[in-house]
């Protein structure tokens, strides 16, 4: 085969593949685009690209109001809203939270040094 046949021949599977990976990227990008708009909606509990959380409680055009846990309110840029997420916050057993508390008054009452310190 001629080499320079088999030159056009790569440079043309080259161009093909940017090509087809550029338009890959850009259906992603479009994709999440259309999930963040999705998401941006009153009441919805939501994490920021900065992994902020918090309820859209006001939408201005491109200022979204969210309300922190502890009830503060913040404002956004909209395109900062990644997406729709519950706060990760661990949940405590009652069972738990009554054997800690058993644990802790046992140690309490031996009058033993439990916290592995030699000074306490």
């Amino acid at each position: 085969m001629d080499p320079s046949i088999s030159m056009v021949v790569l440079l043309g599977m080259m161009v093909l593949m940017f090509w087809w990976m550029s338009r890959s990227s850009k259906k992603m990008r479009e994709k999440m685009a259309a999930e963040r708009e999705a998401a941006a909606v009153v009441g919805n509990n939501v994490v920021t690209t900065s992994g902020f959380f918090g309820t859209i409680v006001d939408i201005d055009g491109d200022a979204v109001t969210l309300q922190a846990p502890s009830g503060d309110e913040t404002v956004w840029l909209r395109s900062s809203i990644n997406a729709v997420s519950e706060l990760p916050l661990a949940e405590d057993s009652d069972e738990e939270i009554e054997g800690e508390q058993a644990t802790e008054t046992r140690a309490d009452d031996s009058g033993e040094n439990t916290s592995g310190s030699a000074w306490a």
